[in-house]
């Protein structure tokens, strides 16, 4: 454990500052993304690996992340999960590649496209 320490000591901060960028380079690709969705509202997360976002007339989060995949194939937390005040939001964690979270992009537009035919 000790040496394990030692390494962690000498070596780790690299690793680090490697997660940060790639977190902070998918965290700023997401949430510009996500921001250009009409009836999203999305705003910078600091010191996290998730966006928590606003679904604008979601008012059941957890149906709504149900649908997510059932229709999309997207796995999404609702903000229900989170509390009472998380209702109407969803969270989507930014540790993955970009290519994933373009995929991801296309799917969500696909759904609220959907979403916002059957409202109208």
């Amino acid at each position: 454990m000790q040496r394990a320490g030692v390494v962690a000591l000498k070596e780790g901060e690299p690793v680090i500052a490697h997660t940060v960028a790639r977190f902070r380079k998918t965290r700023d690709f997401l949430v510009k993304e996500l921001n250009t969705i009409d009836g999203i509202s999305a705003a910078v997360p600091n010191g996290t690996m998730y966006a928590f976002f606003r679904v604008h007339g979601v008012s059941d989060s957890l149906e709504y992340c149900k649908r997510l995949v059932r229709n999309a194939g997207l796995g999404l937390a609702p903000g229900s999960a989170f509390g009472p005040q998380g209702e109407g939001f969803v969270r989507w964690c930014f540790a993955a590649s970009e290519d994933r979270f373009a995929e991801g992009m296309r799917r969500l537009r696909n759904a609220m496209v959907r979403k916002q035919a059957r409202m109208h």
